[in-house]
Order: C-alpha cells, then sequence, then structure tokens
C-alpha cells in the first residue's frame, strides 16, 4: 500500500523555528507481526535565519506489532534514513545516515476497533535518533521525541493528527548530553492512504 503525509511542526517557545514536510510512504505487511517499509520525504526547516536547511531523505525500516488484532496497537518501528541536507547558508549538501527507533501505542475512543469511519483515536510513542557522522553541524541532529495526541480517522484513506511532543536535544553533533535543549513542539499531519 501507499501513503502520503503531509505535516506541520513547530515549537512555542525562543528560539522559534518550524519544519514543513511531505512524504510518500510505501508499505507491505509480511505476517501479521510484521511490516516493511521505505519512505520518500522533501523537509524544509527554518532553525533560524542563519540556518536554513532544505532535504531529501530515503528511509527503511520494519514494524514489529507487538499484540496484532487487539484494540490498543503497540509495536516497535526501525529505521534508517539517508539524509541529504543543503545548507543555505554555506550553499552546500552533506550526506549523512541516521537510524531511529520508535515504540508506539494507540487506540481508538469512540469506537472499538479503528474499522469504523469517524473514529477518534489517542496516540503515543517515544523515539529515539542517532547521528553518528561529524559533517552535518545541524541542530537537534541527536535527539529523542515523546509524543502524545488525538488523531481523527476520517474514513479508511484519510486521518488528521495534532499532537504534542517533548523534544530533547543534542544541540550540536558534537555537544554531551549533558547540554540537553528541551522543548515543546506541536504538530499537525495529515496522512491519505492512495490506495
Amino acid at each position: 500500500k501507499l501513503a502520503m503525509r503531509a505535516s506541520y511542526r513547530t515549537n512555542l517557545e525562543e528560539p522559534l523555528w518550524r519544519v514543513w514536510e511531505f512524504r510518500l510512504m510505501p508499505e507491505k505487511k509480511l505476517s501479521k507481526h510484521f511490516d516493511v517499509l521505505a519512505s520518500l520525504q522533501f523537509l524544509e526547516t527554518v532553525q533560524f535565519k542563519e540556518l536554513t536547511t532544505s532535504e531529501i531523505r530515503l528511509a527503511a525500516g520494519g514494524r514489529y506489532h507487538f499484540l496484532p488484532g487487539r484494540r490498543v496497537a503497540s509495536g516497535v518501528l526501525a529505521r534508517v534514513e539517508f539524509r541529504n541536507v543543503y545548507q543555505k547558508a554555506a550553499e552546500e549538501w552533506n550526506f549523512t545516515v541516521r537510524p531511529r527507533v520508535q515504540f508506539f501505542m494507540s487506540f481508538p475512543i469512540n469506537e472499538k476497533t479503528m474499522s469504523p469511519d469517524k473514529v477518534i483515536y489517542f496516540t503515543s510513542f517515544i523515539e529515539f535518533f542517532l547521528q553518528n557522522e561529524e559533517d552535518v553541524q545541524e541542530r537537534y541532529a541527536n535527539r529523542s521525541w515523546i509524543r502524545l495526541g488525538l488523531g481523527y480517522k476520517l474514513n479508511k484513506r484519510l486521518k488528521f493528527e495534532l499532537l504534542y511532543t517533548r523534544q530533547d536535544s543534542k544541540n550540536t553533533i558534537t555537544d554531551g548530553f549533558e547540554d540537553l535543549t528541551k522543548e515543546n513542539i506541536f504538530l499537525f499531519t495529515l496522512k491519505h492512504h492512495l490506495n
């Protein structure tokens, strides 16, 4: 199956930044427990005036569902991103590889399952990003997310989500984890299944 996702995220405190994202995501279910997936993403990040980046990102990974078919969906998603980052101030492209691991959980609120239309649901996850390259001097390269929010499934093809994220980040790749920046982020997402 193929899905499209468009999203906007921003923080609410100084220094303000924002990210626009468009993503295409093919997925294939191999069993009731395991899916494989890929994605092609286009991102524009305005971190501050001197550091704005454009990015083309390819990713591949797998998702394991702990208890498929239950009301509470939970599992783990592991993927590797191949990031091509254009730093506008320096007018240069950098390439880096970043693994991500996410533990997720969601459940419907107004229905017993996610199958019907017009389902309101709760969703949450915790995710860890690991950046090992030292040539992409980007804020927030190494981070963790704790995300909570509500979603609305209009029909089998279209979902909307409004999420709060607590982000803990290293300011640069070389900073230690004792120098974490803590941020409160809001994300709006539209997800459309194309088939």
